[in-house]
C-alpha cells in the first residue's frame, strides 16, 4: 500500500495542479469539437472514484442516484450477483452525494472548463457510464444536444476514463469536426439517437485513452461507443458545464432542472455558479 493510499478526503479535491488549457487545445476544440486531456485526473482521486461509482451501482449510497440495468441482462430477467456486473450507468450523482459534489468542483475540472469558457459557467449535469465487462452494450450514435430539449448553447461535455478506454472495451467515437454542421435532422423513427445506416460515419475515429484521462467535446459532436466484450470495465464520469453568457434567457429552466430531484431546483445548491 503506497501513501497515496492515505490521502485524506479533503486532499483528494485540492490535490493536482490548474489545468491548463494550450491554444492547440482551444484550437482543436473549436475546429475538432473535442481534444483530450491526458492525466486530468490524480490517482488517488481516481481511486476513490472507482471505488464511489461502484459502490453507487450497488446501491449504497443516496437512493436519489438513478441506476439503470444493462438491457441485455435486464432481458433475461431479473439480474443477480453483484450489480458492478451488470449497471449500465448512474445518474443524478452530485445532486445527492458528496463526494460526486465536491467531484464535479475540483478546481483542476474548473480551471479546464474556464480556459474554455471564461468564469461565468455552471455546472449542468452528471452520469457515469460503466460499460460491464463482457455484456456492456453499445450506445448508438447521437448528439447531446437534442436530449436537453433546448437550442445549442456553449455546453462542455467533460468524459473521464475511470478505467482504460480500448477498441475492445467500447472506447468512444467521434466524428472530428461534425459539430460545425449544428443539430442534425432527426431520423424518421423520432429517436434521439441514429440507428444504423441512418448517418454517415466513415470519418469516425476511436478515441482511445488511459484511466484518469478525459476527453472533452462539444453538446453537438456526433458520438457513440461499441460493445464491451472484453474482460474489463470500461467505467466513465461524465460532467457537463455550461457558459451562462451564451444562455438564452428561456434556457435557464433547462439548466436548473436538469437531472435534479427536487421541489425548488433553482434552490439546489448544486446549481450555483462555480469558481
Amino acid at each position: 500500500m503506497t501513501t497515496e493510499d492515505h490521502v485524506s478526503p479533503d486532499r483528494l479535491f485540492t490535490a493536482g495542479e490548474p489545468y491548463e488549457v494550450t491554444q492547440a487545445e482551444q484550437e482543436a476544440y473549436r475546429a475538432q469539437g473535442f481534444f483530450v486531456a491526458r492525466n486530468l485526473v490524480t490517482p488517488p482521486l481516481l481511486m476513490a472514484l472507482a471505488q464511489r461509482l461502484d459502490a453507487a451501482a450497488r446501491g449504497e449510497l443516496n437512493e436519489g442516484i438513478h441506476r439503470q440495468v444493462e438491457p441485455g441482462v435486464k432481458d433475461r430477467g431479473e439480474p443477480t450477483g453483484d450489480p458492478i456486473d451488470h449497471i449500465r450507468k448512474v445518474q443524478r450523482l452530485a445532486g445527492n452525494d458528496p463526494f460526486f459534489n465536491r467531484f464535479v468542483t475540483h478546481p483542476r475540472l474548473l480551471s479546464l472548463i474556464h480556459g474554455l469558457y471564461g468564469a461565468n459557467i455552471r455546472y449542468f449535469g452528471d452520469e457515469a457510464q460503466l460499460k460491464p465487462a463482457r455484456v456492456g452494450s453499445a450506445h448508438p450514435w447521437h448528439q447531446d444536444a437534442p436530449y436537453f430539449h433546448s437550442e445549442p448553447m456553449d455546453v462542455a461535455t467533460v468524459w473521464i476514463a475511470v478505467d482504460d478506454a480500448t477498441r475492445e472495451n467500447g472506447c468512444i467515437e467521434v466524428i472530428p469536426g461534425a459539430h460545425r454542421q449544428g443539430v442534425l435532422p432527426r431520423p424518421d423513427s423520432g429517436k434521439a439517437w441514429f440507428e444504423e445506416g441512418e448517418f454517415d460515419v466513415s470519418d469516425a475515429v476511436h478515441a482511445e485513452v488511459s484511466a484518469g484521462d478525459a476527453i472533452i467535446f462539444d453538446l453537438q459532436l456526433p458520438h457513440g461507443s461499441g460493445p464491451n466484450h472484453s474482460n474489463t470495465r470500461r467505467r466513465s464520469m461524465i460532467c457537463r458545464y455550461v457558459n451562462l453568457d451564451t444562455v438564452k434567457p428561456h434556457q435557464l429552466q433547462v439548466i436548473e432542472t436538469h437531472g435534479v430531484l427536487s421541489d425548488d431546483p433553482k434552490a439546489h445548491p448544486i446549481f450555483a455558479p462555480v469558481s
